[in-house]
C-alpha cells in the first residue's frame, strides 16, 4: 500500500458564506450530496452515512474550523473503492467576484494497480458532490 492525494477545486455560482453553511453543518450531507448519499446522521465526532445502493461508512470528524471554513474528515474503512485511511478536507474560498470556490482533498492507501482508478473515482464523485451542491442551494 502507497499513500496517494488527489484534489479538485470548483467554483459554485453560490456565496462562499452558503457554501460553508452547507459544509460547516456536518449533517445533511444526504441533503446537498443526494446524487450518492441516501443517509447520513452525526453523533459526536462521528458522521455515519448510506449510499443509495446500501453501501455503508463511518468518518471520523477531524476539524470544522468555521474561521477558516476547513472540514476535515478520515474515512478509515469504506467498500466503495479499493482504498483505506482516507483523510479528507473540504475548504471554501472566494474568487474576485465573491463565488464560493471548494476544494475537496483527500490523501488514502491503495495498491499500486488501483490508484489511477482510485483518483478518477474521487475526481467523478467529488464533482457530483459539487454539482449537488450548487443546486441544493441554488433551490434553497
Amino acid at each position: 500500500m502507497k499513500t496517494y492525494h488527489e484534489k479538485i477545486s470548483k467554483e459554485l455560482n453560490v456565496t462562499p458564506e452558503k457554501a460553508w453553511e452547507v459544509i460547516g453543518a456536518v449533517s445533511g450531507v444526504d441533503k446537498w450530496f443526494n446524487s450518492l448519499i441516501k443517509s447520513c446522521r452525526v453523533d459526536g465526532d462521528k458522521r455515519y452515512c448510506e449510499t443509495g445502493e446500501g453501501h455503508q461508512f463511518t468518518e471520523d470528524i477531524l476539524e470544522v474550523n468555521h474561521e477558516t471554513r476547513i472540514f476535515k474528515y478520515a474515512i478509515p474503512k469504506q467498500d466503495m473503492l479499493p482504498v483505506e485511511n482516507i483523510i479528507g478536507t473540504m475548504s471554501v474560498d472566494s474568487n474576485t467576484d465573491g463565488l464560493a470556490i471548494v476544494n475537496w482533498s483527500a490523501t488514502f492507501e491503495s495498491a499500486s494497480e488501483n490508484a489511477e482508478k482510485a483518483q478518477e473515482a474521487f475526481i467523478n464523485l467529488w464533482g457530483m458532490g459539487l454539482n449537488d451542491m450548487e443546486e441544493y442551494i441554488n433551490k434553497g
